[in-house]
């Protein structure tokens, strides 16, 4: 009978004095790894694939370097990796009945996953460098959503609690901001976040829109150093876009 796949393969040859050697061989076999939306891994605990978020397990220099651009500019972006792209398009696609059905809002959470749980120890590395002090997040939201304005189009700055914050643009225009330095003197500072503009033109002028290649990070009012920049943004407006969003706090 031959032997099963996977399992030793004897073969005897004749050794001195009517001993024999036994040897065993193992037929080769193709373990394929596939990831599901609780962040898991199949077959294997052992794997080499690219996974979704990878790109955002940021080591200790590239968080030096990125919350460097957040002071400069109010945000750092990460590119998109194909892994990444690919699964939430999949996951916000029709096909998927949860983001189909209405009663569920067209909304996947994520929250509780290994992605998650990688990403919310960079983040909680980014809010320390920020701040120069230890700080323990816990994940607000970590979500792909089909946007609902609900004053999200107005001007604003994430208020508190919320310390770092990740946008990405899956489908649709992306979320219109003003850089750091650009947006000083043209908005005035209202209650709950509330920016309202002071000159539209000039608003209009320097106002630029999310990439759909890349992930956003920004800081809000629950860092409460006013060294440490706020991005200034709103949702454009347009119904059908989605997005991916993360808030920690």
């Amino acid at each position: 009978m031959a032997p099963s796949d996977g399992l030793p393969s004897p073969k005897r040859s004749s050794g001195p004095k009517g001993q024999f050697v036994v040897n065993t061989t193992f037929k080769q076999r193709k373990i394929s790894v596939t990831y599901g939306i609780r962040g898991g891994v199949g077959t294997s605990a052992y794997y080499t694939q690219p996974q979704p978020f990878d790109e955002l397990k940021l080591k200790p220099e590239q968080i030096q370097e990125k919350t460097a651009k957040l002071m400069e500019k109010g945000y750092f972006t990460v590119p998109i990796a194909e892994p990444t792209r690919r699964f939430l398009h999949e996951q916000s696609s029709l096909s998927n009945p949860a983001w189909r059905q209405e009663t569920v809002g067209k909304l996947i959470d994520l929250k509780a996953t290994d992605y998650e749980r990688s990403t919310t120890a960079v983040a909680k590395d980014i809010a320390t460098t920020l701040t120069g002090r230890q700080q323990q997040l816990r994940p607000h939201e970590f979500q792909l959503r089909r946007a609902k304005n609900q004053g999200a189009d107005q001007w604003h700055q994430d208020k508190g609690p919320k310390k770092v914050i990740c946008i990405a643009t899956i489908e649709g225009r992306g979320t219109e901001y003003v850089k750091r330095a650009e947006s000083e003197g043209i908005f005035e500072a209202g209650h709950f976040g509330k920016m309202t503009p002071l000159d539209a033109r000039a608003v209009e002028q320097r106002t630029r829109e999310a990439k759909q290649d890349r992930f956003y990070f920004f800081a809000g009012k629950g860092i409460c150093e006013d060294s440490i920049p706020k991005l200034v943004h709103r949702s454009p407006h347009q119904s059908g876009r989605s997005i991916f969003l993360a808030r920690w706090q």
